[in-house]
């Protein structure tokens, strides 16, 4: 007999969502202020921007996984989802590091959570 899985708390979920977030943006920006500190010649001048290339490549990933899970949820109708986006918004509406679609996606639930 297979086990049942116990139910998703949406609280816990929408935590984890925006934790994951943070983080990946937090491990970001931290390895760019680090790729800034180190002292290189100038002739390394193309290591650099590969390094500071792959490290937008690795900001746009997290923001689109972020954006990919708020679009699951806003397209999910249940109760479930909208405790997981509140749970996400509270996680979120204090900061001000976040990256472009993070902002957005924050103003949108600011909005939605308004207006319901």
């Amino acid at each position: 007999m297979a086990e049942e899985k116990p139910p998703i708390d949406p609280i816990t979920l929408g935590q984890r969502i925006a934790r994951n977030y943070l983080s990946k943006l937090g491990w970001v920006r931290e390895w760019r202020r680090t790729v800034q500190r180190e002292i290189r010649p100038a002739w390394t001048r193309e290591e650099l921007e590969d390094k500071f290339r792959r490290a937008d490549a690795l900001e746009e990933e997290a923001e689109a996984e972020f954006s990919a899970e708020f679009d699951r949820l806003r397209k999910d109708s249940s109760p479930s989802a909208q405790e997981t986006q509140r749970a996400i918004y509270e996680a979120l509406k204090m900061r001000t590091d976040l990256g472009f679609f993070g902002k957005r996606i924050l103003e949108r639930l600011r909005q939605m959570f308004r207006q319901g």
